[in-house]
């Protein structure tokens, strides 16, 4: 029976470290809300014939986050929100009779989505308290009456946070982040009629609060 053994040892090592990292691996899924601040205008410019510029105001934001945690310290986490921001916008015209200033507010909205590398700082065995960083790739994509008409609204984003979160119960925190989606953001249309072509950094800013529920983990 030694050969027996032997396989039987064998599968035992193939199968073992598996069982373990199933055991370590957590799963996460939270729900949030907060605010959104728009850190810069969309466009700014001047031209001949007078100026545009608008922008986003600060609004409502929620969304959710999925997140698998290999390890207590790394993990890796996809995050989707909406964003309620009216935008803003004021235009100088230049005529025969002098300046024309109009300034007026539309409805407008933006969709933020990312994929994230989570490292804690602070984490398990310290518990119930959790501190991390974050840092990823995004999309920005913005719409609502404002934006109808235009050629692009949609930008790739880097994205970096910051976040802590309290255990109130087993497998349930307490959790608040700030994200920054930072992109480049371009509107050929106006940027045409103003004889410039120009692209502005954004920085769109979220700070939002809510509860996660974690399983797995052992």
């Amino acid at each position: 029976m030694p050969s027996f053994r032997a396989l039987l040892l064998a599968l035992l090592v193939a199968v073992l470290p598996s069982s373990l990292w199933a055991q370590q691996v957590t799963f996460a899924i939270s729900g949030f809300g907060g605010v959104y601040f728009p850190a810069a205008d969309l466009f700014d410019e001047t031209g001949p014939g007078g100026s545009i510029t608008y922008g986003h105001q600060a609004g409502f934001a929620g969304g959710g986050r999925l997140a698998l945690w290999p390890t207590t310290r790394i993990g890796i986490e996809a995050e989707a929100a909406y964003l309620s921001a009216k935008v803003e916008g004021d235009l100088l015209v230049v005529t025969d009779t002098g300046l024309v200033t109009l300034t007026g507010e539309e409805d407008g909205t933006a969709f933020v989505g990312s994929l994230s590398l989570v490292y804690a700082l602070i984490r398990p065995p310290l518990e119930p308290l959790a501190v991390y960083l974050s840092g990823g790739v995004g999309l920005v994509s913005r719409g609502g009456d404002f934006f109808e008409g235009f050629e692009d609204t949609s930008d790739i984003a880097g994205v970096i946070g910051v976040g802590i979160k309290y255990g109130v119960a087993r497998g349930l925190w307490l959790r608040a982040d700030f994200k920054d989606y930072i992109s480049k953001y371009e509107e050929e249309v106006f940027s045409d009629a103003i004889g410039d072509d120009t692209s502005r950094l954004q920085n769109d800013m979220v700070i939002t609060g809510g509860l996660e529920v974690r399983f797995g983990g052992g």
